[in-house]
């Protein structure tokens, strides 16, 4: 995987994920109204592991693209 890919990869998921996560959200407020705690709770839990995924996609985000630069500037 090349930088470009490996940075375009990245950038789908920065933002892809709040949307994913914006949907669960509205999930689980329509699961909380039906009465269905229990799924509420999980879906809840699979929100957060969003959250840490989309943290750790930002940093890996933010690292390709000094790679990047420094490779870029290596040429010059």
């Amino acid at each position: 995987m090349n930088s470009r890919s490996a940075v375009l990869f990245l950038l789908v998921l920065v933002l892809g994920i709040p949307l994913l996560q914006a949907v669960l959200t509205w999930v689980i407020s329509l699961l909380a109204a039906m009465g269905d705690e229990p799924a509420g709770n999980v879906l809840t839990f699979v929100n957060t592991g969003f959250r840490v995924t989309w943290l750790v996609c930002i940093v890996g985000l933010v690292v390709a693209l000094a790679l990047r630069s420094v490779d870029e500037s290596k040429g010059e």
